[in-house]
């Protein structure tokens, strides 16, 4: 799949153009624009993403998700929660949560609710841990106990507490790649904007293997978006 939608048509090697679809895909008539704060210069979304498509706004949010690595609780002297995780990375760009970022751990399905908790720092790690971030969360707001692999997600929530939504919970995938070239030595971008289209119709297949967290999140998915056939490999 090119990224024939896309706002340049830059090609790196090992990166997009990885065949996702089964078939002949026929995505929605309508498409829609990548949400304005993930227009990154470097970023790479590959097809199949999956992805929150509004409709009434026409604007496409790609699945962000950060894997746990390492967790420490707080012991009754401290005041935070230690969680280590991976950032989201499509192509070049990084995607973190911020210090005004509420995050929940993702339960059976995306509509599942849970604790959420205000993030109070977000450190990048060094030496063997560089890659990965540290975040430190009030222990009064808590994520529940967590473990490695478990996924935190961006909560709708705002205030620490029970019974929080997950904010942009996919409802469909992405048909296209989305490139966004890097910036080189010298070059600005005035404005950059990038369009896509959505699939959450699809009888002949998807490989969901191949698809961020699809191999992770294929029970999620199925539930979210069961019209899309998922296939295994």
């Amino acid at each position: 799949m090119s990224s024939f939608n896309a706002f340049t048509q830059k090609k790196k090697a090992g990166e997009g153009v990885v065949p996702v679809w089964l078939g002949t895909v026929s995505p929605r008539p309508v498409g829609g624009t990548l949400a304005s704060g993930y227009c990154k210069p470097g970023l790479l979304v590959p097809a199949g993403t999956p992805i929150c498509f509004d409709e009434a706004n026409k604007t496409i949010k790609p699945i962000i998700g950060f894997v746990v690595t390492a967790y420490s609780a707080a012991g009754a002297e401290d005041t935070y929660d230690e969680i280590t995780i991976r950032p989201m990375v499509y192509g070049g760009v990084e995607l973190l949560p911020t210090t005004s970022t509420y995050l929940m751990k993702l339960g059976a399905t995306f509509a599942t609710q849970g604790k959420a908790g205000l993030v109070h720092s977000v450190t990048p790690l060094t030496g063997d841990d560089a890659g990965k971030y540290k975040l430190e969360v009030a222990k009064t707001a808590n994520l529940g106990s967590l473990s490695a692999n478990d996924i935190l997600v961006i909560s709708t929530a705002v205030a620490a507490g029970t019974g929080k939504d997950m904010a942009d919970q996919p409802n469909a995938y992405l048909y296209n790649d989305i490139c966004i070239d890097a910036l080189q030595n010298g070059e600005t971008y005035e404005s950059i904007n990038a369009s896509g289209a959505a699939v959450d119709f699809h009888g002949e297949g998807l490989l969901i293997k191949r698809v961020p967290f699809g191999a992770e999140l294929k029970a999620a998915l199925k539930t979210a978006i069961p019209n899309v056939v998922q296939v295994g490999y």
